[in-house]
């Protein structure tokens, strides 16, 4: 997959020197060639990533010393490799970079939301630019020393599949997120019709908008129950289900979803006390189809692992001829970028 995870960028924005000062933390842990990173540096954007990862719950001492490893990593890296492409005299393309940044604030409710943002990082719109540019540069070099790897085609999946069908688990189980409206013994017929066609409305629209990605597509009908059903938990958890018999749910519901492929939504069902739809995202039958978004997805993440383990490879080799310093043990991550190359 070609996307360039551009969400990353604001967690490369640049701290102040002041707050740096305040926190006494402005001593250089890292040097990438000529280019030091101050330990305020390090530890703010450490402190911002794990906000962006855990949504406001609170990381343990492990949690942040990993996160602070992938910080450093980052940095390194991406250091490395703007210094190298500044060698190669690449150039970014400028409807690239265009493109990307209206992604980007395609992302927040309106331009002055997004504003807001960029100035809470510290940053002009002109900074926010230039880091959008590195970027894009930085893709342009890995892309020829490391291409991305090919999109798994049928063929490889169903060979992946018939290799490890004896480790799947087998069973009449399902899994996926449900919407659904309360009955209430005052309701109608009019107002059952009317609960009914609400949820109609919103299998329709899911249908419209969802694209080849289960994963994607089932976020999105999260929100969706979040936003629209009546179960009790449904903000926080989704109207997520694990895995359960169809039957558990009553003869309606099993009926709804017998004849479901993973990845499809059910017509409205009606049970004792409501009406719902429900997304079908596991059915353990141990049909291929019903397999193929997890074996398409293990794949992309052994390919991506490899990806990595390639870059990594290919940053060491940088590292002979831009050196990299770690000035302290704190912050210097487990099989640190260059750390054991060969000057």
């Amino acid at each position: 997959m070609k996307s360039m995870r551009i969400l990353s960028v604001f967690a490369i924005m640049a701290v102040s020197a002041s707050a740096q000062l305040l926190m006494g933390t402005n001593l250089a842990v890292l040097k990438v060639g000529k280019t030091e990173f101050t330990q305020g540096k390090v530890d703010s954007l450490s402190r911002m990533l794990a906000a962006q990862q855990l949504q406001g719950q609170q990381p343990t001492p492990e949690i942040m010393e990993q996160v602070r490893y992938a910080v450093i990593d980052n940095l390194v890296g991406q250091e490395m490799l703007r210094l190298e492409a500044n060698r190669q005299k690449l150039v970014a393309n400028p409807k690239k970079v265009d493109s990307l940044i209206t992604v980007f604030k395609s992302q927040f409710p309106s331009e002055d939301v997004f504003k807001k943002e960029l100035k809470k990082s510290g940053a002009s719109l002109a900074d926010f630019r230039e880091k959008v540019e590195r970027q894009v540069v930085a893709d342009m070099l890995l892309e020829k020393v490391v291409p991305y790897p090919a999109d798994p085609t049928e063929a490889t999946k169903k060979a992946y599949f018939d290799k490890h069908k004896s480790e799947a688990v087998i069973s009449d189980t399902v899994a996926g997120v449900q919407i659904y409206l309360k009955v209430e013994k005052s309701d109608n017929a009019q107002a059952l019709a009317d609960k009914k066609q609400i949820l109609s409305g919103l299998a329709a629209q899911w249908r419209t908008k969802r694209g080849p990605n289960l994963m994607t597509n089932a976020q999105a009908f999260q929100v969706m129950a979040a936003q629209y059903s009546d179960e009790a938990d449904a903000k926080t958890t989704g109207g997520l289900m694990k895995p359960f018999l169809p039957k558990e749910m009553g003869a309606e519901f099993e009926k709804a979803v017998k004849g479901l492929k993973v990845g499809d939504v059910s017509d409205v069902y009606q049970t004792k006390n409501s009406v719902g739809i429900f997304l079908l995202s596991e059915k353990n039958d141990g049909k291929y189809e019903s397999y193929a978004h997890k074996v398409d997805y293990i794949i992309r993440m052994e390919k991506e692992r490899d990806r990595q383990e390639a870059i990594k490879a290919y940053l060491d080799g940088l590292s002979k001829t831009i050196p990299v310093q770690y000035l302290n043990k704190d912050y210097t991550p487990p099989q640190a970028i260059g750390a054991g190359a060969k000057k």
